[in-house]
């Protein structure tokens, strides 16, 4: 999209970073943006594809389809075909002549708005309170519906509110735990279905703990072969393990959370960030984070083989180092598959694990130094 921003200075904008199609313009083709605002208030004869670091506001009328990736879109105008978006909020009120398919935060329909065919939304809360010609499909957690939908509504939803007088020209079918609250207020011509959220099925549940088993053999196999390549910081880091359990912790939390806790700096810094350097920190932040990723990812093919080999060397007294690591190995898979208890394990294993060997290379370079120290003061 950056690359292909540079036809957008044939339209009216009033400096590089904000894109504007003014009341009284009419621009004559599909319109690629990279901006910080996109914003039609006239008329775009053709198709709009937008990538906006804060705002895509359609005033006028898009006689094509709109594609945004922006934190909001509003369509107060006229969509003349389909519109795909993703974002933080989607808010309607004017007209989308095809369908709708947005995976959002939040999605407003008003009572004004009105959409020609379908809509497949996903959502976290959505308040759909127009006109949709086809059918409703999607999930969200929490829907308010009225109005008028003139196919099917079929969704999976935590809680279902009908919360005005509402039309349904099929079937009006929901999933969920609750039962839908105002379905007295619903004109519905078909049948109206109540089931339950589907469990996963046997091939699928198979599936899973197959991948299970093969993640504990592969890790295994990696934490045996830098338990070879290294044998003496293995054996310390196995050592050290019950000393200071919740100081390693920590320790090797700060390193395997770091992605997450650069998502949130990255997060807090272009809120307090002016719009415009949004997209100069994002290109410095996502390659950081990426790197934080994959290094965080090779950290844990390795990082629980201490605590592994602590476990199994206390649980099975006579085994030898690789014997115990293999051993706790296992039997940390066999917890990993406790339904309850089952996804603690690696939150307590790898950062422990990690921990554990960073104080043991810590040791390494200790007695490293004593060495060297020893090796220049001794007497000729």
């Amino acid at each position: 999209m950056f690359g292909l921003s540079t036809p957008v200075l044939a339209a009216e904008t009033s400096n590089s970073e904000f894109v504007i199609i003014t009341e009284d313009d009419v621009f004559p083709d599909d319109l690629y943006a990279g901006a910080i605002r996109v914003i039609v208030d006239g008329v775009l004869d053709g198709d709009l594809v937008a990538f906006a670091a804060e705002e895509v506001v359609i005033n006028g009328t898009v006689t094509g389809s709109v594609l945004a990736v922006t934190p909001h879109l509003t369509v107060n105008g006229e969509v003349g075909e389909s519109l795909r978006v993703t974002g933080n909020r989607l808010d309607i009120s004017g007209h989308v002549g095809g369908d709708v398919v947005g995976a959002v935060v939040t999605a407003t329909f008003v009572d004004e708005s009105e959409v020609t065919g379908e809509v497949l939304l996903w959502a976290w809360n959505a308040d759909l309170l127009g006109v949709i010609g086809g059918d409703l499909t999607g999930t969200q957690r929490i829907l308010g519906l009225s109005g008028e939908v003139g196919g099917d509504v079929e969704i999976s939803v935590s809680q279902l509110e009908v919360v005005d007088d509402l039309a349904v020209g099929g079937d009006l079918g929901y999933r969920s735990e609750r039962d839908a609250v105002g379905l007295d207020r619903a004109t519905v011509t078909g049948a109206v279905v109540a089931e339950t959220p589907l469990q996963p099925n046997l091939r699928v549940r198979a599936l899973g703990l197959l991948g299970r088993f093969l993640v504990i053999i592969f890790l295994s196999i990696a934490a045996l072969s830098v338990v070879y390549s290294s044998p003496r910081r293995s054996s310390r880091a196995v050592a050290g393990v019950g000393r200071s359990p919740v100081r390693k912790w920590l320790k090797g939390a700060s390193i395997l959370f770091s992605p997450i806790i650069g998502m949130g700096l990255t997060g807090v810094i272009l809120g307090l960030a002016p719009a415009a350097a949004a997209l100069p920190l994002l290109a410095v932040f996502v390659p950081v984070i990426l790197a934080l990723v994959g290094l965080v990812f090779a950290l844990s093919l390795v990082a629980g083989a201490p605590v592994a080999g602590w476990l199994g060397g206390v649980v099975f007294k006579r085994l030898d180092l690789y014997g115990a690591i293999l051993a706790g190995s296992l039997l940390i898979g066999v917890v990993w598959y406790v339904p309850i208890l089952g996804w603690m394990a690696p939150l307590i294993v790898l950062p422990w694990g990690l921990g554990s060997w960073m104080a043991a290379g810590s040791q390494a370079t200790d007695a490293d130094t004593s060495l060297l120290v020893e090796e220049v003061t001794a007497p000729e």
